[in-house]
């Protein structure tokens, strides 16, 4: 029991860290405040559908992250390579911000595309899901994903408080750090496959 449970603290962490809602918050909200005159959406409507495609999405990628590793035939060494490189090249890009959300005309067709996917959780999140689960039981990944979909509902519940709060500038900086996190993670997933191939 102890071994699907324990690993669950870190596992939630680097998860977070790599969907960072608070990188997407202010852009998010002038999207929200502008279509909100327009549209008859309330923003815990538009929180509500946002973590429920996330959660969903974490879910299905934490129950078919091996079996579709062992279809495709690609070894975990390839794999945590591969998706230590987009981890830092996703941990660079999210320091830029999101230009996407410039272009949202619609904000409740947007909400499942591209907010929730890709933006929040694309490529990078579900790499470090099949990357995961190759070491870790798909009970332990399911629940990690069902903690980090509630952080996230709770942190994009209260993110008009923590813009107010911080300023725009302050919400921006604390995603950019988590920006740091991402990348580091990707380090750690290069050098862990590396580490284990073996040259002949």
């Amino acid at each position: 029991m102890t071994d699907i449970f324990s690993p669950i603290p870190i596992i939630t962490v680097k998860l977070f860290a790599i969907i960072d809602p608070f990188s997407v918050l202010p852009y998010l909200l002038a999207v929200y405040e502008e279509a909100a005159r327009e549209e008859k959406i309330t923003w815990k409507f538009v929180v509500n559908k946002i973590t429920v495609a996330i959660g969903v999405l974490l879910v299905l990628f934490s129950i078919l992250g091996k079996p579709l590793l062992d279809f495709l035939g690609i070894s975990p060494q390839a794999l945590e390579i591969a998706g230590g490189i987009l981890l830092v090249y996703l941990g660079i890009d999210t320091m830029g911000g999101f230009q996407q959300l410039r272009f949202v005309k619609k904000l409740e067709e947007a909400l499942i595309t591209p907010i929730a996917t890709p933006l929040l959780v694309g490529p990078g999140t579900m790499t470090a899901l099949i990357t995961l689960s190759v070491s870790y039981n798909p009970v332990t990944l399911i629940l990690s994903s069902i903690v980090v979909t509630l952080l996230v509902y709770f942190s994009l519940l209260v993110g008009p408080i923590l813009v107010r709060v911080l300023g725009e500038t302050g919400t921006v900086a604390a995603g950019r750090f988590t920006a740091i996190i991402i990348a580091a993670f990707g380090i750690q997933l290069i050098l862990a496959g590396i580490s284990q191939l073996k040259f002949v």
